[in-house]
């Protein structure tokens, strides 16, 4: 067995995956951006969205009413990041700000009726996401099931290099 060979074989199969999820998100942003042009017109107003801001409409979808502080933690991002996202969803009239009787001074999110519209067109897709890659495994033996956990959580965990490794590697290249 020739082991390099492989190894390139298999790279150019991650490549060709990486750029067969690049197609499959742009149809998913394509349909939800149309949607969101229907949305626009009921409100008549325009707003695009990236999908870090969709994301975060979902996270509020399903936990509101929840802060800034909590959607930063269950998104692993700043809380500086879902401030900006979150103001920019409100002036687009997907979120509106609450706050609980028992606390004035903390702002609460919750969900729109175009928010909550377009929260449950992003489970649909999630949901149908979800369910191929499910029965997309039923294919294989528990043991190779096993083994494509391993595989993926070593890509997610060693495959990107740290942030001080990237800047170093980045400096070199431009010197």
């Amino acid at each position: 067995m020739d082991t390099e060979h492989t190894k390139r074989s298999l790279f150019e199969l991650y490549t060709e995956l990486i750029h067969q999820q690049e197609k499959w998100e742009g149809l998913i942003k394509a349909f939800l951006a149309d949607e969101m042009k229907k949305l626009d017109q009921e409100h008549g107003q325009k707003s695009q969205l990236t999908m870090t801001e969709i994301h975060v409409l979902s996270c509020v979808g399903e936990g509101e009413p929840i802060n800034v502080t909590s959607i930063a933690a269950k998104m692993n991002t700043t809380k500086a990041t879902v401030s900006r996202i979150s103001t920019k969803l409100l002036g687009a009239g997907f979120l509106h700000r609450t706050q609980l009787s028992d606390n004035k001074k903390e702002v609460y999110f919750r969900l729109t009726p175009a928010g909550k519209k377009l929260h449950s067109l992003h489970q649909y897709y999630h949901q149908k996401v979800e369910q191929r890659f499910l029965s997309f495994f039923d294919r294989y033996t528990e043991e190779e099931i096993l083994f494509a956990e391993r595989l993926l959580r070593d890509l997610v965990t060693k495959w990107y290099p740290s942030s001080e490794e990237m800047e170093e590697g980045l400096h070199n290249v431009f010197k």
